[in-house]
């Protein structure tokens, strides 16, 4: 089972996304988060970290405040689920350095330039670690 995570701080962002998610038939119920701080959170209860047939897919914005994306990422590299996370970065950033920056964390497959659009999804569900569940 895959569950979807939207994680961003902008709710007209989330709004969109979660349309967009449920649309495409990726998830018709994502959880939302408005901060990375809430996510690490949700990971980290008892009942997620004991549901070993779920697997995760996380739309996280890099900028947010609190915690950003990065710093997301560099938590739950020790994280016990870290092996049932994928991670498909949604930003507004146009900087080739974010691009290539998330390149090199091993649990993000995709970086997708907001907005999230039908092709999009689309294209996510053809991405071989996540295509089993589509």
């Amino acid at each position: 089972m895959l569950e979807v995570i939207l994680v961003d701080d902008d709710d007209i962002v989330l709004m969109m996304q979660k349309k967009m998610v449920s649309r495409c038939e990726i998830s018709s119920t994502p959880i939302i988060f408005k901060s990375a701080l809430e996510t690490l959170d949700y990971l980290n209860k008892p009942e997620t970290l004991n549901n070993i047939e779920k697997k995760y897919l996380i739309l996280l914005d890099i900028n947010m405040p609190m915690m950003s994306g990065w710093q997301f990422l560099d938590r739950i590299k020790e994280h016990p689920l870290h092996d049932r996370i994928h991670v498909i970065m949604v930003t507004s950033s146009i900087d080739q350095k974010d691009r290539r920056k998330a390149e090199t964390y091993k649990r993000v497959i995709d970086y997708i330039e907001k907005p999230v659009t039908l092709k999009h999804c689309q294209n996510l569900k053809q991405l071989q670690s996540i295509s089993e569940f589509f």
